[in-house]
């Protein structure tokens, strides 16, 4: 005889941010890419209707990006869902084989944690850590703004000290010390990764 697992109730909301949160756990401690992007993806596509759902004006997105013409946007769409499609269906081309270029998977956690801070929901700590990672070592992507706050979340030396560690090490530690702060063990601003002594 077999024990059945529990049901679970689970919204269209939190389904997506816990693929979220998996997608970008796997995404530090070195995860399959295939299942990071088949999450990711799942996750931001969830997150997109829901934002403009409850803000019909909001920002655009990827799938609704003001930098492609409506008329192309159609065109957009199937080749920025040309992998995740790939991945989940075999009815058509099931001998196919694609390219898959793994920088896809950052594009999409990070949308899909702009998408979800649209739905008015706060960021779980899997996804502050994975913005202040992206904001450390791609700090080409930020604003003028956008880099004077990490210089100033980083003064001195500890810039170069948090830049020098590995993607499971500036994980686990910003989750450490993360969990630190919440048993009120150190001294913590919730949006501030790591302390550096």
């Amino acid at each position: 005889m077999s024990e059945q697992s529990p049901k679970i109730r689970v919204s269209k909301l939190d389904a997506a941010c816990r693929q979220l949160r998996t997608a970008i756990t796997l995404w530090f401690t070195g995860g399959d890419p295939i299942a990071i992007h088949t999450l990711a993806f799942a996750a931001y596509e969830v997150l997109h209707h829901l934002s403009k759902k409850r803000d019909p004006f909001r920002r655009d997105l990827i799938f609704d990006t003001d930098h492609i013409k409506v008329e192309h946007l159609g065109d957009w769409n199937k080749l920025i869902r040309r992998h995740a499609n790939f991945f989940k269906h075999a009815d058509r081309d099931g001998d196919s084989v694609i390219e898959f270029d793994q920088s896809l998977n950052e594009f999409f956690m990070m949308f899909a944690a702009l998408a979800r801070g649209l739905c008015g929901e706060p960021q779980s700590d899997e996804e502050s850590i994975f913005m202040w990672w992206l904001m450390i070592h791609k700090p080409h992507i930020l604003t003028d703004h956008g880099r004077q706050n990490v210089a100033q979340a980083f003064p001195g030396d500890n810039f170069d000290e948090v830049r020098g560690l590995s993607k499971r090490e500036f994980f686990e530690a910003s989750i450490e010390t993360r969990a630190r702060a919440r048993q009120g063990r150190t001294n913590f601003c919730r949006s501030f990764p790591l302390e550096i002594n």
